[in-house]
């Protein structure tokens, strides 16, 4: 499934506008620069992630998150210091669409303030756990790779993408 979440003009009220009942978009209050703060669903049970960044296009853009079941396909490559879409996909991502954001699994501790999680940590209790990549952040394309591979059969059914998508002023 698509969801759009498109960054209102500074001049008018900061109401959310999404597709999705699970996702939610607002602008923050910044005046020197424009930010998206989205609630995304992440795969597995009741996982959310509450996630707020900067605009990294000049003038008006939209964060179009996409989610694929696995296996998926994906067509992007490096340009500029940016993950770029090269071919429209099934799932909503245009060319030229910019790849923010990829959940991704990596090993960890439990997370959570409770007895058990304490008692998992010291005993080296590791598991699976979700996050988002931040793909701007990437030391090099192979960590990109490795976070959208990272989203395999035996963790996960599903992938989810934020891309960032410049507008028409």
């Amino acid at each position: 499934s698509t969801s759009a979440f498109v960054s209102p003009p500074s001049t008018t009220s900061n109401v959310p506008q999404f597709a999705s009942p699970t996702s939610a978009l607002n602008m923050a209050d910044s005046a020197n620069s424009d930010a998206f703060e989205i609630m995304l669903e992440l795969p597995g049970e009741g996982l959310s992630a509450q996630m707020k960044f900067p605009s990294i296009v000049e003038g008006p853009s939209e964060v179009i998150e996409v989610r694929y079941k696995l296996p998926f396909g994906l067509d992007v490559a490096p340009k500029d210091q940016k993950c770029i879409c090269t071919k429209d996909g099934t799932g909503g991502e245009k060319v030229g669409d910019i790849l923010r954001y990829t959940s991704q699994w990596t090993l960890g501790v439990p997370r959570g303030d409770g007895a058990i999680t304490t008692v998992a940590s010291f005993a080296g209790g590791i598991s699976w756990q979700i996050s988002m990549f931040d793909v701007l952040r990437a030391g090099k394309w192979e960590d990109v790779i490795e976070a959208l591979v990272s989203n395999s059969p035996d963790r996960t059914n599903e992938v989810v993408m934020l891309f960032e998508r410049p507008l028409a002023e």
